[in-house]
């Protein structure tokens, strides 16, 4: 398993990742976002990167019954947006030998989260859902001043500390501190749209996992493990932060986050 990290979709620039690295994430900063990015994957058996050594595992995990983690702390730069604009999900460059059931496994996945939109069979399968609702954590709040185009506060989980739920914003008159409320708050397509994103509000979520292995490729369900490899063919799990559009080169892309594996 090897875990690279980009600004873009565009593999020759994107780094190699060494996860559970917790006191040192992967800095990005562009014209459109300036962050840090910490991936994290349990008893972690892949490649680092060259001139490190493997960490396995991390405090995150502890008492934490998740299989990894994607954290980010970031400013996102485009004032014209809003909440409804921002996306968060997979997609791939290739055509999925999907298994039978796919249809009403997602059909699941939009009862747990309506605001994911995917197609599936398509020749690019994809499926995003709008970031503030579909990460497990957000802290979030508003930085009266901006030290600089690439400034950020200092990176909240040095030691595998998780991130509180808090969201904080009080030009948008919103302030949520439980993730039951802010996600029934952003289900709502008009309330994303009402909530303008500033440069000076300082993004912190994570996104995690219980089901899926990336060790051995696969999905573990209570009493079975089924391995998933066989129905992209090798394809590379991809993560991706955008502006909503099913065309790449009509969105603008903030990160990208690839999970591989190579011989």
């Amino acid at each position: 398993l090897q875990i690279s990290v980009g600004s873009s979709y565009d593999s020759a620039e994107h780094k190699i990742m060494l996860p559970n690295d917790d006191s040192r994430p992967y800095f990005i900063n562009t014209s459109h976002f300036t962050g840090r990015i910490c991936i994290r994957i349990k008893d972690f058996k892949g490649i680092a990167p060259s001139g490190t050594t493997r960490i396995e595992s991390s405090p995150y995990f502890e008492g934490y019954n998740v299989k990894y983690s994607i954290q980010v702390q970031g400013r996102f730069k485009e004032n014209n947006l809003t909440a409804d604009d921002i996306v968060f999900g997979n997609d791939f460059d290739k055509k999925i030998n999907l298994p039978f059931g796919s249809s009403l496994g997602l059909k699941i996945l939009q009862y747990i989260d309506p605001g994911l939109q995917a197609d599936i069979y398509s020749d690019e399968p994809w499926a995003y859902s709008p970031l503030v609702y579909t990460m497990n954590k957000i802290n979030l709040y508003e930085e009266p001043i901006i030290k600089g185009d690439e400034w950020l506060p200092s990176w909240p989980s040095s030691n595998g500390e998780h991130i509180e739920e808090n969201v904080n914003c009080p030009s948008e008159g919103v302030e949520f501190k439980d993730v039951s409320e802010r996600k029934k708050y952003f289900e709502n397509e008009t309330n994303r749209k009402q909530f303008q994103i500033k440069d000076n509000q300082i993004w912190n979520f994570d996104f995690f996992n219980s089901y899926i292995d990336f060790n051995d490729v696969a999905v573990t369900l209570p009493g079975f493990k089924l391995g998933v490899l066989q129905y992209w063919e090798g394809q590379p799990v991809r993560y991706v932060c955008k502006t909503r559009g099913e065309k790449r080169d009509s969105s603008i892309v903030f990160f990208v986050v690839v999970f591989q594996l190579v011989e």
